[in-house]
């Protein structure tokens, strides 16, 4: 069974939420990982979590878009959130320069706040990064050895790659593998071998060839799976299995969750 290792299953209508899962088990997978954006959706996704707890895990953060928000209110609703039921990280979190949505001050505040939660409590983060990978190594090679977690979607070439798996971190793989020009996410599949490679959706953004321009759904991960064994010349089955082995281990899943 897959493991979605990233899907915003928040983000769609709850009406549309059954149908989503039931493709995705009748897809073959048997876990999904959904993580949190900031303040308007930390209780939403722990209490969606909590109503599908054997298909679904979940993390709580602030995404960098929503940095500015993390004033001590939202710290208290984060510390909170930690010790509920299915709850096995801390994300989405990290920087990003792109849009610049908030300020990169308050977004290197918010991630290095989150880091340390992250260390304290023994979670691993699920980290977001665009155009800001300078800052976000500093940030990460500061603690590492004492940080666990997965660079999520992550495209930045092999050099940062090596970085990434040096300090012991994970990169997942979004649909973006299947992208005819994203050379540079099969780089990262090829310098950071399977060993290290959790797969996702990103769900409902990044859809994979051959859904490229729809809505994507964790239904689609196999897509992923598939380009990545492609790529290190592996049978799809043995992608599967190792990937879903790694998630489960990353985020301390229990024994049978997954197998629906």
């Amino acid at each position: 069974m897959l493991v979605d290792s990233h899907a915003h299953l928040n983000m769609y209508e709850p009406g549309e939420l059954p149908g989503v899962l039931e493709r995705a088990v009748l897809a073959g997978v048997g876990g999904i990982v959904v993580p949190a954006t900031g303040p308007d959706d930390l209780e939403a996704v722990t209490a969606l979590v909590r109503d599908h707890l054997e298909l679904l895990a979940g993390a709580v953060g602030v995404h960098p878009h929503e940095a500015s928000s993390l004033n001590g209110e939202v710290k208290e609703r984060l510390e909170r959130l930690l010790g509920s039921d299915g709850i096995v990280a801390i994300g989405e979190i990290g920087l990003d320069y792109h849009y610049m949505s908030s300020p990169r001050e308050d977004q290197i505040k918010a991630l290095e706040w989150q880091l340390d939660l992250a260390m304290e409590s023994g979670l691993p983060v699920i980290l977001h990064n665009r155009e800001s990978w300078e800052d976000m190594e500093s940030i990460l090679a500061s603690r590492a050895g004492a940080l666990h977690g997965v660079c999520h979607s992550f495209s930045e070439g092999e050099a940062a790659t090596r970085s990434v798996v040096e300090m012991g971190l994970y990169v997942g793989i979004s649909g973006m593998v299947t992208f005819r020009r994203a050379d540079n996410v099969r780089e990262v599949v090829r310098t950071a071998g399977m060993d290290r490679i959790l797969v996702e959706t990103d769900s409902p953004y990044l859809a994979p060839v051959p859904h490229r321009g729809r809505r994507n759904e964790p239904a689609w991960v196999r897509h992923v799976a598939e380009a990545v064994a492609l790529e290190l010349e592996l049978g799809v089955r043995e992608v599967v299995v190792r990937a879903t082995a790694s998630a489960r281990r990353l985020f301390r899943l229990p024994e049978g969750w997954g197998a629906v």
